[in-house]
């Protein structure tokens, strides 16, 4: 069964909602219950207060506390000032003498500290229980210790009745708000990811064949907006290394087959009649060699390509004196093309950080890439420069006809030749500088080709 994201994020939702419902509900609640035990803290110590001073009125004009007040006068305490609710009673701490009170069935309630408490007996009276908030303080009043407490039945506030009820309540409460938070986010998730269904089919029906397709995008710029752009330039991406890897076995097709059309001619042709004639034995013989060594030198780069970009075959690093280098590769020119004249720019003291072998590599391509199209007489100049941004740079260029306009963006791609003809007539195999921008990228550096204002072709190694 096919999971919805919209139904699970949906979920995911209700229950967030919905418990962040309760418990701000609760909270309020609970702040609504201490405000109103702080309003009945405040009444009970101002009832207490109002006593405290009528007892001290009395006092004034009494012999003193040494007999019952309310042998005096039952109702002095029974003030109209008092709410209606409130209880009281004030007597001495250590007699436990009752002085006075308005209610002669409530008991001696102890000093609270200062605050309201909640005072409960079970069958105080015989049709019911003892429930009260009430605060009590002590007084020093002459040689006697007074404790006088008022006292509110609980019983009679509304609230404290109802609150315990008010959990149920919301909870009852909670599950309306559980469906209808889980249909308003369903509808709201479904129509925020409808756009994110309609790249899941456009992706969907996309092909190796068709992976210029776009992604719709909704125009809003938002986060899904993105996401559709990055996923078209990663297809488009991918597309151009297909296009590649497709134009790269069609080039190593045609460059194998060449080979082996000619291996295949020469061997049928000395099957017929050429292996009885000796000039033409040895005339096939020497193509087979040659054709044969051509395949062996195409899959040779291919590998060496292959081992690079793989990681297989790492850079070892190490200081390179750059003027020895030079000196190396025109001694080695020297004996295979004496004709080749080399300018060599670069103070003795340079050195690189890199590997002298990969680097030699390079060097060695970039010649004879110039040898080949300049000519054998050719005059060939390798410099170094300290650029200002701190990179060091090698130059490699020649005086001859240089690079073509429509051959320049190609010059590093495998199998390509600049020659119109894009055949074999220059030689080679057209793998010589993809080797060298291979190697440059696994040592971090960039190579570019290009013409030079008084001719030739330049390249540049870029540290």
């Amino acid at each position: 069964m096919k999971k919805s994201f919209a139904v699970r994020l949906s979920l995911r939702f209700m229950f967030i909602l919905t418990i962040s419902t309760i418990l701000l509900s609760l909270s309020f609640l609970y702040c609504i219950r201490s405000l109103v035990k702080r309003n009945q803290t405040e009444m009970l110590m101002a009832s207490e207060n109002h006593i405290l001073e009528e007892l001290l009125e009395k006092l004034q004009t009494s012999e003193g506390l040494a007999q019952n007040m309310l042998e005096e006068d039952d109702s002095f305490f029974l003030s109209s000032e008092l709410p209606y609710y409130h209880t009281y009673i004030a007597y001495d701490s250590d007699s436990e003498d009752v002085l006075a009170t308005n209610d002669p069935f409530l008991p001696l309630l102890k000093d609270t500290g200062g605050k309201a408490v909640h005072y409960f007996e079970k069958d105080f009276f015989f049709d019911g229980d003892l429930d009260v908030l009430y605060f009590s303080k002590t007084h020093k009043l002459g040689e006697r210790n007074i404790v006088i407490a008022v006292a509110e039945n609980i019983e009679n506030d509304s609230f404290t009745k109802l609150f315990p009820q008010l959990p149920s309540a919301l909870l009852l409460m909670a599950l309306p708000v559980l469906l209808l938070s889980f249909l308003f986010s369903l509808l709201l998730t479904k129509n925020t990811i409808k756009p994110v269904t309609k790249i899941t089919r456009a992706a969907q029906t996309m092909t190796t064949e068709n992976l210029d397709g776009q992604l719709p995008l909704t125009g809003r710029g938002d986060e899904i907006d993105e996401l559709s752009s990055t996923f078209n330039d990663l297809f488009l991406r991918i597309k151009a290394d297909f296009d590649r890897e497709r134009q790269f076995s069609s080039d190593v097709s045609h460059e194998l087959n060449t080979p082996l059309t000619v291996i295949s001619g020469q061997a049928g042709l000395l099957l017929r009649w050429g292996k009885d004639n000796p000039e033409q034995l040895e005339k096939s013989l020497n193509a087979i060699k040659d054709e044969a060594k051509s395949m062996h030198a195409i899959i040779e780069n291919l590998l060496q390509i292959s081992r690079v970009e793989s990681g297989r075959i790492k850079p070892k690093l190490c200081p390179v004196e750059v003027a020895e280098l030079f000196d190396r590769v025109a001694r080695e020119f020297a004996a295979v093309a004496p004709e080749v004249k080399f300018e060599i720019e670069c103070p003795s003291s340079v050195t690189i950080e890199t590997d002298p072998e990969m680097l030699h590599q390079i060097i060695t391509v970039l010649v004879s890439n110039s040898v080949k199209f300049a000519g054998s007489k050719c005059q060939i100049r390798l410099t170094t420069v300290r650029k200002e941004d701190g990179r060091f740079e090698i130059s490699e260029s020649d005086d001859g006809p240089g690079i073509s306009q429509e051959a320049l963006p190609h010059v590093f791609e495998r199998f390509y030749r600049a020659d119109e003809a894009h055949t074999r007539s220059v030689g080679g195999s057209g793998l010589g500088l993809a080797i060298a921008k291979t190697l440059a990228e696994a040592l971090g550096a960039e190579i570019s080709a290009g013409n030079l204002e008084t001719g030739g072709a330049v390249f540049k190694l870029s540290f």
